[in-house]
C-alpha cells in the first residue's frame, strides 16, 4: 500500500533523532494518522522494523499480526527492549502509565538496554508530559498541521470518496479546490474531512458555494480550543471614530499579504502594538483592522495559557501559535498583552513568564508564515524593554483620549448603532462636555440615556444626555496622575494612533 507522503523536513529530522541514538522520541499531534505516515516512512528509509502498541491491542507488527499478550505496557516495554537489532516502536497510549513504577524504570532503561543500537521509542500524543526522569534522555518533535496543498489534496481525495461512495454531486473548479483548502487551514486531516463530509451531505453537493460553510465548521472547531478563539470581524476601520493615523497606516498595508506585494519586493507586516488608555478602544481596533483587511481574526486569552504542569504553559502558547499559522494570512489578537509577560524577576512564578516571553518573541522573530500579530496594553510600564525594541513590531502605536471632533464622530456611530438619527442632537455640544472621556465612556454615556428614556416612555432626548455626561466620573477624572503618566510616555515612544 502507497502511503501518502509527509513534510521532508519532519521526516529528515525524526530519522536524526533516530541515528543520533535518542531511545525516547517524543512525538506531538492531534493527527494520529500523520504520525503513523511519518513513523512508516522512516521505518523505511531505515530500513527498520516497525512495531505499534495501544493499550487494547498491544504490539502489532506493521508487516501484519499481533503479538499475544502485550497490552500490558510493563510486558510490552519489556518485550521490544530485548528484541535483537535497530527498530522503532509507536506508542499511542503511554502517558497514562507514566505513574507506575515499573513503566517510569523500563523507560529509564531504554538507554542502556538499547545500547548501541540506533533504536528509538516514539511517544505520541496530543499533550505529552514526561516525568523529570525522562527529559534528560528525550527529543520531542512537533508534527505541523496540514500545509494548504496537503489540504487541496484531501479536498481532491475527499471529492472523489463523495462522488463514488456516497453519490454527491462535487462541482469545484480548480480555483475553487484553492479556496476550500484555504478554507480549512488550521485543522488536522481529520477534523477537515468530516467538515468537508459536513458540508457536502447537507445539501447532496460539494460545490464553491460550500467555502463559507466550510469555514463556519472550521470556526465551530476552534471554539472547542481554551486557548485561542475564533472572533468575527467588524465591516471596516471606519466602525471607530477617530485613529487616523492608523487608519491610514493600515489602508497602505491592506493588500499586503498578496502575491502583487511579493512580486514588488515586500515582505507581509509583522504586526502592531496598540497602548494606550483603558476605554479608548483598542480593541475595537483589533478587530476593526481584521475587517479592513479581509482576513481572520484569532485572539489569544493570555489568562488561559497557563497550566500547572511544568512547560505546559509554553507548550499552550506553542501550539496556539502553530493553529494562527495554519490559518496564515492572519491576525492573531493578543489583548492586555501585559498579563502574559509581565516584566519582572520571575522568581514569584518560578520564571514562567520569562519562558512565555522567550517562547513568543522567537516565534515573532523567526515565525514561518504571515501571521499579523496586534497586542494591546493598558500598562507600558509592565512590559520588558526586549519586547518594545525596534524591530519586534513594524509600529507601537498610542491611543489617547480622543479630541473633541473625535467625541463627537464616536457619539454620532452611537446614535446610528442605537438607530436614532445623529441630526435630532448637538454633537457639537455633547462632544465638549465630554471632554476627558474615552470612547468606552461615551458608548455608557449614550446606553445609560437611552434607558433613562426608556424607562420615562420617551424618545431619547439631549437633556437626558447632558445629565448623563454631568454624572459620570470619567477614568482621567479618578485617576489624573497615571493617566497624565501614560499620556506622557505616549506622546515621547510611540506614534498618536
Amino acid at each position: 500500500m502507497q502511503v501518502a507522503s509527509v513534510c521532508p523536513d519532519l521526516r529528515h529530522e525524526l530519522t536524526l533523532l533516530v541515528l543520533s541514538r535518542y531511545p525516547l522520541v517524543v512525538i506531538e499531534s492531534v493527527d494520529e494518522s500523520k504520525v503513523e505516515r511519518l513513523a512508516q516512512q522512516v521505518a523505511v528509509d531505515l530500513s527498520y522494523p516497525l512495531l505499534e502498541w495501544t493499550s487494547t491491542q498491544g504490539l502489532m507488527r506493521r508487516a501484519g499480526g499481533s503479538i499475544p499478550d502485550t497490552q500490558d505496557p510493563a510486558v510490552a516495554l519489556e518485550r521490544v527492549l530485548t528484541m535483537p537489532g535497530d527498530l522503532l516502536v509507536l506508542l499511542k497510549d503511554l502517558q497514562p502509565f507514566f505513574e507506575r513504577p515499573e513503566v517510569l524504570r523500563l523507560l529509564r532503561e531504554s538507554e542502556s538496554r538499547f545500547g548501541e543500537k540506533a533504536s528509538s521509542l516514539l511517544l505520541c500524543g496530543v499533550d505529552v508530559t514526561l516525568p523529570k526522569e525522562l527529559v534528560s534522555q528525550a527529543a520531542r518533535l512537533q508534527v505541523s498541521l496540514p500545509s494548504r496543498d496537503e489540504l487541496e489534496e484531501l479536498v481532491r481525495r475527499t471529492a472523489r470518496e463523495l462522488e463514488t461512495q456516497r453519490r454527491t454531486s462535487v462541482q469545484l473548479s480548480p480555483p475553487e479546490y484553492a479556496s476550500m483548502a484555504q478554507a480549512l487551514t488550521g485543522l488536522h486531516v481529520q477534523e477537515a474531512r468530516r467538515v468537508l463530509y459536513q458540508a457536502a451531505l447537507s445539501d447532496s453537493a460539494l460545490g464553491g458555494d460550500d467555502v463559507p460553510e466550510v469555514r463556519r465548521g472550521k470556526q465551530r472547531r476552534l471554539r472547542d480550543d481554551a486557548r485561542l478563539e475564533w472572533i468575527e470581524p467588524l465591516e471596516g476601520m471606519d466602525v471607530i471614530g477617530g485613529a487616523g493615523s492608523l487608519k491610514s497606516w493600515a489602508s497602505k498595508r491592506k493588500d499586503a499579504f498578496g502575491e502583487a506585494a511579493s512580486r514588488f519586493g515586500l515582505e507581509p507586516p509583522k504586526g502592531v502594538l496598540l497602548v494606550g488608555i483603558p476605554g479608548t478602544g483598542k480593541s475595537l481596533a483589533c478587530r476593526a483592522l481584521a475587517g479592513e483587511w479581509e482576513l481572520p481574526l484569532l485572539r489569544l486569552d493570555p489568562g488561559r495559557l497557563y497550566d500547572k504542569y511544568v512547560g505546559e504553559s509554553e507548550a499552550n502558547l506553542r501550539r496556539s501559535l502553530q493553529t494562527a499559522q495554519a490559518m496564515a494570512p492572519a491576525v492573531l489578537w493578543v489583548d492586555e498583552i501585559e498579563k502574559a509577560i509581565a516584566s519582572g524577576s520571575g522568581t514569584s512564578d518560578d520564571g514562567l513568564s520569562q519562558r512565555i516571553l522567550g517562547t513568543l518573541l522567537t516565534w515573532m522573530q523567526e515565525r514561518p508564515a504571515p501571521v499579523f500579530l496586534m497586542a494591546t496594553s493598558n500598562d507600558v510600564t509592565k512590559l520588558p524593554p526586549e519586547f518594545l525594541r525596534r524591530g519586534r513590531f513594524d509600529e507601537i502605536f498610542f491611543v489617547d483620549l480622543p479630541e473633541a471632533e473625535d467625541r463627537l464622530r464616536i457619539f454620532e456611530i452611537h446614535f446610528r448603532q442605537s438607530e436614532w438619527s445623529p441630526d435630532r442632537f448637538d454633537l457639537e455640544r455633547l462632544a465638549a462636555l465630554s471632554e476627558g472621556f474615552s470612547g468606552a465612556e461615551i458608548e455608557a454615556v449614550v446606553v445609560a440615556a437611552l434607558y433613562h428614556a426608556f424607562s420615562e416612555n420617551q424618545p431619547l432626548q439631549q437633556s437626558f444626555l447632558e445629565e448623563e455626561i454631568a454624572a459620570a466620573r470619567p477614568l482621567s477624572q479618578l485617576r489624573p496622575e497615571d493617566i497624565q503618566a501614560l499620556r506622557e510616555w505616549g506622546h515621547r515612544h510611540a506614534r498618536l494612533a
